[in-house]
Formats: structure tokens, sequence, C-alpha cells
């Protein structure tokens, strides 16, 4: 029988409260306004830490010097989403550690709301409730995790209302999750073997084999600029993550 997840209220703020959020980026200049305002928004005590691979057109000088309280870390090559990652939670300060994309807008009380179950000390990790970015439909409540090593998005095209109560799942997604750093350093972090896509289910599978709980959480809000497409680069790192 499971063991039923229930959010209560936050208690107070403490100094182990702390929430580092990591934001990988290549390339996503473009995206870095909408992101890093909302996410600075956030009335949850939090630490930034932006994680460039390389990028070439001048993401980390511009938020270096448009939003100078964001730590930013220029990674000597790029290594793939896991591996940036990886490098971002070395220097966290944070009890907390959220992995978040940087083409995503997220609303008030996410972080908030993303971390509250984590709070009790139980082996969880929590992963939002994902709309596309112009809030239409939902682009994920979590993820669904197949033997076959295929992942699929749980209630994509499903209207934003709906998937209001929080449930267990199997998968993460990648594009934004949170757990305590002792459990991110405890899972191994990323496995830096996936440069693109499936790290985020290898991780899941990982995460379960070792007795934690996924879950969905309704009223950690974002928005993820996302759509359904599947070039022939893309289907290249799907099926190779997927066979490792």
């Amino acid at each position: 029988m499971q063991e039923s997840i229930q959010i209560h209220c936050v208690k107070p703020f403490r100094d182990t409260d702390l929430a580092s959020i990591i934001i990988v980026t290549y390339n996503s200049r473009h995206y870095m306004d909408k992101c890093l305002q909302s996410v600075l928004a956030q009335d949850y005590p939090h630490e930034v830490i932006l994680v460039d691979n390389c990028s070439t057109d001048g993401t980390s000088d511009y938020v270096r010097k448009v939003y100078p309280t964001v730590h930013v870390i220029n990674s000597s090559g790029n290594r793939g989403y896991g591996a940036g990652n990886n490098i971002g939670v070395q220097t966290a300060r944070g009890n907390y550690i959220v992995i978040l994309n940087p083409d995503v807008i997220v609303e008030t009380g996410w972080l908030r709301n993303l971390i509250d179950p984590l709070q009790d000390g139980r082996k969880v990790i929590s992963t939002p409730k994902i709309l596309v970015y112009d809030r239409s439909v939902v682009n994920t409540i979590g993820n669904s995790n197949h033997f076959t090593g295929l992942t699929f998005t749980r209630g994509f095209g499903a209207n934003p209302s709906s998937f209001n109560e929080v449930m267990p799942v199997t998968g993460i997604s990648g594009a934004c999750f949170a757990l305590t750093k002792d459990a991110y350093q405890n899972l191994g972090g990323f496995d830096e073997t996936f440069f693109l896509y499936n790290e985020d289910s290898d991780f899941s599978w990982r995460a379960n084999l070792m007795g934690y709980r996924i879950i969905s959480v309704p009223t950690a809000v974002m928005h993820h600029d996302y759509m359904l497409k599947v070039s022939p680069e893309k289907v290249y790192y799907l099926e190779k993550g997927r066979y490792i």
C-alpha cells in the first residue's frame, strides 16, 4: 500500500531552507529575461546558479551585467545538460536543489510549493505542473517511464485546469524537479554519459530503485517553451539514450 503524500504549510524560514536553483544554458540569452525575472521574484529563500555550456550568443556576459545576484559559471566545454547541472550542484549552498530549464517561466508560489513536500525528511522528489509556453495545454505533470527506455510526458495536451491532485509518478521531467542536496548526491547526480535527452529518465530509474518517491505537485506551476517536434538529431540522442 502506497504511503499518501500531503503538502503542509511552509514553516518560518531557517538558514537550512535555502534552495539552489540550477539553470544550464546554451545560446539561451533570448529566454533569460522572462526566466530569471520570474525566478528571482519567488518568495522562498533561494540562490540562482547559471551554468553556461560555452554559448556563442553572450548569455553569460548578459546575465552577469543585468542580473548581478545570479552566480554565473562558464563551463570549460559543452559536456551536455547533465554534466552542466552536476557542475552547478557542486557549488550550491542550499539544502534543496532545483533543476530548471532556461526556456521556462515560473508562476508565483512555484518554488515554495515545490520545496514544501521535501521538508519532512522523507525520500521524495517533486516535479511541477508544466504547461506549454502560451498556457493553452499541459506539457507534462511528471513523466512516465517505460521498460523499453522510452519516456512519455504525462497529460500532454490536457486542459490546464486538470490534474489538481498531488500524485505519485514514475519519472521526473528534466525541465524541472526538486530534491534535497543529499538526495542528489546519494543518487550520483546525472549520468554524464547522456549528452542530451533521457538523462532524466535514467535519473528517475535510479531514484525508484533506491526507494525515492517522485510526486507531481500541481500547485507548483510553470510554462515551458515546448513543442512536440522530433528532428533527426533528437531521434539520434533519444535512441542513443534509450539503449544506454
